[in-house]
C-alpha cells in the first residue's frame, strides 16, 4: 500500500538491498573502517548495535570486499547458548566434523 502511495518501485527496507541503493551514513562508514582495522591488525572483534541499525548489512558489505582465497567468512547467529555451542558452530563453519573436533580437543587437553 505505501509503495504505491510513495511511488516506490521496490521494498525500501528489504534485507537484500543493493549497495548502490544504500545510504552510506557516517556510522556505516565508521563500522566499515573498524572492520578494516580488525583485518589489518589481524584481530578478532564483535559488531554490536540496536536491532535494525544495519549490523548485518555492514558485515555483508565488508565481507563482499574480502578476497575469498584469503578469508573465510562465517555467520554465527548465536544470541543464546553456551560457549561450547559457539565453538561447535565455529568448528562446523571451518569444515570440521564435530566428532573429530571433540577428539582433537580431548587429545590436546590430555597433553598428547
Amino acid at each position: 500500500m505505501y509503495r504505491a502511495f510513495y511511488s516506490l518501485s521496490r521494498e525500501p527496507f528489504a534485507r537484500d538491498i543493493r549497495p548502490q541503493d544504500h545510504f552510506p551514513s557516517k556510522s556505516f562508514k565508521e563500522a566499515l573502517a573498524r572492520l578494516k582495522y580488525l583485518v589489518d591488525a589481524r584481530g578478532f572483534g564483535a559488531l554490536v548495535g540496536e536491532p535494525g541499525s544495519g549490523k548485518t548489512y555492514a558485515l555483508r558489505t565488508f565481507a563482499d570486499g574480502l578476497n575469498p582465497a584469503l578469508y573465510k567468512v562465517m555467520y554465527l547467529p548465536l544470541s543464546s547458548g553456551t560457549t561450547m555451542d559457539m565453538y561447535r558452530s565455529l568448528a562446523a563453519g571451518l569444515g570440521e566434523d564435530r566428532f573429530t573436533a571433540r577428539a582433537t580437543c580431548s587429545a590436546r587437553s590430555k597433553g598428547q
